[in-house]
């Protein structure tokens, strides 16, 4: 694989791409969020571990992006609605 010009084989390319920040961990108060998802809801001001619910964070991550739009807290956004849909989906 070809990376900034330079051929890496496979395990350097996912250690490049970082891979483990994405992943999704059973924090503390039983949500499932990456270290991604973490970092940018602290940065706009979200401390995860104060809700117990994950629907209920992300009614607020709405209501926010509703007067203060930012990219990432959307993408965040669209990666908890769809983990909320899957884990919830009558299989």
């Amino acid at each position: 694989m070809l990376i900034c010009l330079k051929n890496i084989n496979f395990d350097k390319a996912i250690e490049y791409a970082n891979v483990d920040n994405l992943l999704l961990k059973k924090r503390n108060n039983g949500m499932h969020l990456s270290d991604f998802q973490i970092d940018i809801l602290k940065r706009n001001g979200f401390d995860y571990l104060k809700y117990t619910n994950i629907k209920e964070m992300l009614f607020d991550i709405e209501e926010y992006l509703y007067d203060e739009y930012d990219d990432e807290l959307d993408l965040v956004s669209s990666q908890i609605y769809e983990y909320i849909y899957y884990k919830d989906m009558n299989k």
